[in-house]
């Protein structure tokens, strides 16, 4: 397939009816959300078997890669946003133009990311204040994992690019393939199974960072060969600064939205953590419940921030709106039957990771509480993604940033440390956070001062 050929196989968000276009889009992303999920889990898996220490370490490591992975996978989201708007008007050639500048750039700034991460990796557990033994283990962990890193980067970054064309089903495929991947060759580099050599925390990074490598490979293939909707470009290639410039100036607003959201939850972590142990556990367990229920609504942010801006390059800004509207329709749907599915069984789903009747109550109440922010977290996410995908990063970045930094914070620690709720005060925050996102961010879509954005 050229550069300039019409695309295949792929959802039509331009032509096809809103609702059903937007499901067949989100499905698949949702499903590679969780797909991610369980990546993770897997090595938590088998390292558990290695001991306490070794589980801290992969959480400990854990945090320092999302750390830097969120400072450059912004670039990613400012490319899919450029990319989804060529595709939308229909100029194929300037989307696989800018898909394999920005591809190239992601490639220069992952690699040297991880090259001065690895100069500096001695340094990280004193930073992180680690114990001697769980330090050692780490550094074991992310030097290996950080032979990989690049290529998890490029993975992200062709993902978004193959996304924004439509594609949702490729991404999820090649997911799936580097999950079972690392499921299969973990255990062996791990624990010595057959000629591997026991290589203990050094195999479960080892194993992620091939099975990342082999991602790349399948996909970086796929796109040279115009298999994905999208076929590189690299005739007569010289990397175009003011392109990148462009790509960079989408991608460092999303970049410190996502950055806005790490924060908060970290310092929403030390609100808890003021609560003693049995807090802090009640609230890691109930927000593992409250991620699991927002991977559909991050789906269809993305599936609505595509369609936004498809749309608009296709000069068809009404199907923004009714993009908008099916979205918010459907996704509250969906979020009252997930609420009352965790009110009434979310106390069972604790029971089954603690035994102890503290953190079981505190962890309930929390879930009890929050449910009724679902709806509200849902509509707002989903508005600002609006904003995104019309090229009004920036707008969509103050509004997220705002009500989580500016207004959720705050609240959460007035009514927790400065009233007699406690613990209860920071589940109170929370949800009037959400609540506060979603009208803050209404507002703002219906002043329409985010179409004014030029991508």
């Amino acid at each position: 397939m050229s550069a300039s050929s019409p695309p295949r196989k792929r959802v039509d968000l331009i032509n096809d009816p809103i609702g059903k276009s937007l499901r067949l889009f989100a499905i698949p992303l949702a499903f590679s959300f969780v797909v991610n999920m369980v990546y993770s889990l897997i090595d938590r898996f088998y390292v558990s078997r290695l001991g306490d220490a070794a589980i801290a370490a992969i959480g400990s490591s854990d945090q320092v890669v999302f750390f830097l992975f969120t400072l450059v996978s912004g670039f990613a989201v400012g490319t899919g946003i450029i990319v989804s708007r060529r595709f939308g008007e229909g100029d194929h050639t300037g989307a696989s133009r800018t898909a394999t500048q920005a591809l190239v750039g992601m490639a220069v700034m992952a690699a040297t990311v991880s090259g001065l991460v690895y100069l500096l990796l001695p340094t990280v557990p004193l930073l992180m204040r680690m114990s001697p033994e769980v330090a050692e283990l780490s550094l074991q962990y992310l030097g290996m994992l950080l032979l990989g890193f690049t290529c998890n980067l490029l993975n992200f970054q062709m993902f978004s690019i193959v996304r924004s064309t439509g594609n949702s089903i490729f991404p999820m495929k090649v997911l799936v393939t580097t999950v079972i991947l690392n499921a299969v060759i973990a255990p062996f580099l791990i624990f010595g199974i057959g000629p591997f050599p026991e290589l203990g925390m050094k195999g479960a990074g080892l194993a992620t960072a091939l099975s990342q490598m082999c991602g790349t490979a399948i996909a970086l293939t796929a796109l040279l060969r115009g298999k994905t909707n999208m076929k590189l470009d690299f005739t007569e290639f010289k990397l175009d600064y003011d392109l990148l410039s462009r790509v960079a100036k989408q991608g460092f607003p999303a970049s410190l939205q996502m950055l806005s959201v790490s924060v908060n939850r970290a310092v929403i972590f030390t609100f808890v953590s003021s609560f003693g142990v049995q807090v802090t556990a009640a609230y890691t367990l109930g927000l593992n419940v409250d991620m699991f229920v927002f991977m559909s609504v991050f789906a269809v942010g993305i599936s609505v921030e595509t369609a936004t801006g498809q749309n608009l390059g296709a000069g068809k800004p009404d199907r923004v709106w009714g993009f908008h509207r099916s979205a918010v329709k459907q996704m509250s749907a969906l979020m009252v039957s997930l609420a009352i599915i965790v009110w009434f069984f979310g106390r069972p789903f604790i029971e089954l990771y603690s035994s102890n009747p503290a953190t079981i109550d505190e962890a309930t109440r929390y879930l009890h509480i929050t449910v009724f922010g679902y709806v509200f977290f849902a509509i707002g996410l989903i508005t600002v993604r609006v904003m995104s995908g019309a090229g009004s990063a920036v707008i969509s970045m103050l509004v997220t940033s705002g009500c989580l930094l500016g207004l959720q914070l705050p609240l959460s620690y007035f009514l927790s440390h400065a009233t007699g709720l406690g613990s209860t005060g920071i589940w109170v925050g929370i949800t009037a956070g959400y609540m506060v996102f979603a009208a803050v961010a209404w507002l703002v879509l219906r002043s329409k001062i985010w179409m004014k954005a030029r991508v």
